[in-house]
């Protein structure tokens, strides 16, 4: 069976300079490149290449002219940095940037629909902290849960009744039917 071509394709559009094209290639990477090469060949036998398109305003301007969205995309942003550079914060450029935009119908239809979520994902702060906590709890909820599934296993095959397991588990009736023993 074959299956479509695939094609990696990042578009950047961080702050610092970034030239309009280039590509990135997994073998970059690894520490020794030339030990993975085929023997007799100067060819590395897993290789991704990336395509890096720089989508900042300026440039890529015939990329951005076919694509609506991705311009009005890079012109939202670059129009934030405008009024960054003027001395305002995020938060205070976010709002005048949406309604320069639905005034000049660049992404309007977008803005007027999800500005409010614009907004919220521009100026939430990522807290690192808070992120390692969650992604704590939440594998340490998966853990427990697999535990318990292990003993209500063990439990129904030593021949414990579903009652019994549920007491001392806590699954629910539905989990410990779905067990397999």
């Amino acid at each position: 069976m074959k299956i479509p071509r695939p094609e990696f394709i990042v578009l950047y559009n961080g702050a610092a300079p970034y030239p309009d094209y280039t590509e990135l290639k997994l073998s970059d990477a690894f520490m020794d490149v030339e030990g993975l090469k085929l023997t007799g060949i100067d060819k590395i036998p897993l290789e991704l290449v990336v395509q890096v398109y720089n989508i900042n305003h300026g440039h890529n301007p015939e990329m951005l002219k076919k694509c609506e969205s991705l311009y009005g995309y890079s012109f939202f942003i670059n129009k934030i940095r405008e009024y960054q550079a003027q001395g305002l914060t995020l938060e205070e450029s976010v709002n005048p940037v949406i309604e320069y935009c639905i005034k000049n119908n660049i992404l309007k239809d977008y803005l007027l629909e999800h500005g409010s979520e614009v907004i919220n994902m521009l100026t939430a702060e990522y807290d690192r902290e808070m992120d390692i906590a969650v992604n704590r709890r939440e594998a340490r909820e998966e853990g427990l849960k697999e535990g318990k599934l292990i003993i209500a296993k063990n439990l129904l095959a030593k021949g414990s009744t579903p009652e019994f397991v549920l007491e001392i588990t806590g699954l629910s009736p539905e989990e410990i039917e779905g067990i397999e023993l």
